[in-house]
């Protein structure tokens, strides 16, 4: 894997990416980065996975839509972007948010994601991504297909615990997204994932919440280096991405006290649902509990959690290399985060040379779906009355044209009209043998008609 400071494929990414990224001690270490592989189901699934892939990682798109996986063709080989066509369906790309149609086109093309899952790349990897947009209906109805084979795959490289080493990233849709038919494939999604996750059949699952796209509009939208501005979408995609690769790179760092891979990998395999955040903006001066609480309650674009009962946990301190870190300021951070998650918490301490401000990075599992669910929930019967309503209001309008008494007038109970026969000139030259009077046609009779 590529330094950072190598990368040319990192893009509008560097503008979020922390500067210890670029620093020495990463950059000297980047042979125990763990190595990390993505799968991206359905077009949302796919970019996802792709600003994930600007860092190395290997990475495979399924999709029923060719066209959804052309856009990431410059990041993504054509070998691992790969159709998921219909032969029952064969004239659909895409399913148009049906998730049930998307689930019998995966069960149809099951060969194809079982040799994704017995990849090279898949098995060798030690830590699996599967990216999926729960809105949608190609993407979420792969995920039981898709997450079958991989978690019997990924079985095979189990950490202390019976951990399985295949986490989850996926987008609940907003609340402008309108119909009830996305709320019923994200609830659907989340149900899935919360049973695969009581059968201890995946690690964790990163939730982004498309909800909290609207407030990236309040502020200042980043723009890349030619101006272009990124959408909503696009920037959650990039913080999920660059979290991720932040937080890997942790336990390259050395300090007082070390997270080191198995524990960051123990942490992410830990069957749940994810938190992560970051807060760099951080005073000596500052109130620690309150910093420690909006740390593990709130992120811009990730969905919020209870974090009562945390399952699992970690915390990590940085602090720039031209000053010490005061010991009393590290107690505290470890012991307000382990009052408030109730859990052992596992701690980082480290120094960078590129970091200018003391920054926090808060990791925690948590065993109940995030807060947004039960607003989606609500959010369906809103758009199940509204739709069955607007079914009615179509009833009512056409029974007040009065056409009723036409309700007929297509059918097989109508008069039917004479049917005409097509005549040949076998019927102008029958003869009757019984009646020598009657007069026999030829075509030449009818040469005196003027049209």
């Amino acid at each position: 894997m590529k330094t950072m400071t190598e990368n040319n494929k990192l893009g509008a990414l560097k503008a979020i990416l922390s500067e210890h990224l670029f620093s020495k001690e990463v950059e000297n270490e980047m042979d125990r980065y763990p190595t990390q592989a993505i799968i991206g189901l359905g077009q949302g699934g796919g970019r996802i996975a792709a600003e994930l892939s600007r860092f190395g990682h290997p990475t495979f798109l399924l999709n029923s839509s060719k066209s959804d996986m052309e856009e990431h063709n410059q990041l993504i080989p054509d070998s691992h972007r790969i159709v998921t066509s219909s032969e029952e369906f064969p004239e659909l790309e895409g399913t148009d948010k049906n998730a049930q149609l998307g689930y019998e086109i995966a069960v149809e093309n099951k060969k194809k994601y079982q040799q994704v899952a017995i990849a090279d790349e898949i098995q060798d990897a030690e830590f699996v991504w599967v990216c999926v947009s729960l809105g949608g209906g190609t993407g979420n109805g792969a995920l039981k297909v898709a997450l079958s084979y991989l978690s019997r795959v990924r079985e095979a490289r189990k950490l202390p615990g019976d951990k399985i080493p295949l986490g989850v990233i996926c987008s609940l849709p907003s609340s402008d997204e309108r119909g009830s038919q996305f709320r019923k494939n994200a609830l659907a999604g989340i149900s899935l994932l919360q049973s695969m996750v009581d059968q201890n059949q995946i690690g964790s699952i990163l939730v982004i919440d498309n909800e909290r796209m609207n407030d990236y509009y309040e502020k200042s939208p980043l723009k890349t280096n030619g101006g272009h501005q990124v959408d909503a979408k696009s920037y959650s995609n990039m913080v999920v991405s660059g979290l991720i690769a932040e937080i890997s790179s942790i336990p390259l760092l050395s300090g007082r006290s070390v997270l080191d891979k198995t524990e960051l990998l123990s942490t992410l395999s830990t069957p749940g649902w994810l938190s992560i955040s970051r807060n760099n903006d951080i005073k000596t001066d500052s109130n620690l509990s309150g910093v420690i609480d909006m740390l593990f309650r709130n992120n811009e674009v990730l969905a919020e959690y209870d974090s009562t009962s945390t399952v699992n946990a970690a915390v990590a301190i940085m602090y720039p290399s031209s000053r010490n870190i005061e010991p009393r300021i590290a107690d505290d951070v470890y012991k307000f985060s382990s009052d408030l998650l109730e859990t052992k918490v596992n701690l980082s301490i480290s120094n960078n040379s590129r970091v200018k401000n003391l920054t926090l990075y808060g990791i925690a599992v948590l065993p109940s779906p995030p807060t947004r669910i039960a607003k989606l929930n609500s959010e369906l019967q809103e758009w199940l009355q509204i739709e069955e309503d607007r079914k009615k209001a179509q009833k009512e309008a056409a029974a007040s044209l009065n056409l009723g008494e036409f309700d007929d007038f297509f059918s097989t109970k109508q008069d039917k009209p004479q049917r005409r026969k097509k005549l040949s000139l076998d019927d102008f030259e029958e003869s009757d043998e019984n009646n020598q009077n009657a007069k026999r046609f030829t075509p030449s009779s009818l040469d005196d008609i003027d049209f």
